[in-house]
């Protein structure tokens, strides 16, 4: 269904499964994608999904965005790439760099809309940013209690909501879905028989499917809601082990056991603790609301139900 207004929106991380997804909205909808992407394969996706490629050599520099987003007539800007982060937390993210981008990159990249005249922001946070509030419900106006790991990036909000061009963070709960690369590198654990280090049983985390992460993020770009903070989660939270207890049980595999003490270190890290040691709940009713979202797959369950038909569909679980 396309838009009576279609804008041109500029994307980064426009080859990640979330920004496949985001595209492929957007350009349904009727509006103009310009997408940050590496290399010729992943440009290559891009244009396959309806977006115009671009190519950035250093992201840290406000004076290269800003001459992509001029040449692409950017309206709207839509900082995807921090997402990366927002996966099942596993002993290989990338963390340092993923933080650098988050930190310094995104500062950079709202100079450069600023001076290029875009006329809003969208920015896609993460539920973490919260802290631990021991499981208990939480809304927009909860304080944010970060670990000393994560004030920075909590600091970035800020930055977002108070700089020039007008903005909307959205708090996401823990994304997965479809070719999500955290999902993906989770079911291949799953087949390996491999020990999953799942955290604290108690803290319990707010999930989000991929599909309905990216069309709260739609209907952000087409509403331009300023100044406003919304979480983005499905309807009920559960604990990382219940999840994967799920996943598992779907796929014909035996449930992960706790991994025996020497090999945690082979699972796990100060980030890793750190992302699954963090338990909320996130109320979704202001998005619900007021952009007029609701998820399609409310729960964990109905999601990965989905998520595993694409799988099987396109690459067949062996179970």
């Amino acid at each position: 269904m396309q838009t009576a207004n279609p804008v041109n929106v500029f994307i980064t991380g426009a080859a990640t499964a979330l920004g496949r997804e985001v595209t492929r909205r957007l350009k349904a909808r009727g509006h103009q994608v310009t997408g940050v992407v590496d290399g010729s394969n992943n440009a290559a996706r891009a244009r396959q999904d309806g977006a115009i490629p671009a190519f950035i050599t250093d992201p840290f520099r406000a004076g290269e965005w800003r001459s992509l987003l001029r040449a692409a007539q950017t309206a709207v800007v839509m900082h995807l790439t921090p997402q990366l982060a927002n996966s099942f937390p596993r002993r290989d993210l990338a963390w340092d760099d993923l933080s650098r981008a988050i930190t310094e990159g995104t500062p950079a990249l709202l100079q450069a809309a600023s001076e290029a005249g875009v006329k809003f922001f969208v920015y896609p946070s993460f539920a973490f940013v919260y802290g631990d509030h021991h499981g208990e419900w939480v809304d927009e106006e909860s304080p944010r209690r970060p670990p000393a790991l994560l004030r920075p990036i909590a600091k970035v909000e800020d930055a977002v909501l108070g700089g020039s061009v007008p903005a909307v963070v959205l708090r996401a709960g823990r994304v997965y879905g479809g070719f999500e690369d955290g999902t993906t590198a989770l079911v291949e654990a799953l087949r390996r028989g491999r020990p999953v280090y799942t955290g604290d049983a108690n803290a319990v985390t707010s999930w989000v499917h991929i599909a309905d992460l990216a069309e709260a993020l739609a209907l952000a770009a087409e509403q331009m809601p300023a100044g406003q903070v919304f979480n983005v989660a499905d309807d009920e939270p559960v604990a990382p082990a219940e999840f994967i207890r799920y996943l598992a049980n779907n796929l014909g595999l035996p449930e992960p056991g706790k991994p025996p003490a020497l090999l945690l270190r082979n699972l796990t890290n100060t980030v890793v603790d750190t992302l699954l040691g963090t338990s909320a709940r996130l109320r979704n009713n202001r998005a619900k609301q007021t952009l007029g979202w609701t998820p399609r797959y409310p729960t964990y369950r109905a999601g990965l139900d989905q998520t595993l038909l694409v799988w099987r569909a396109e690459a067949p679980v062996r179970g």
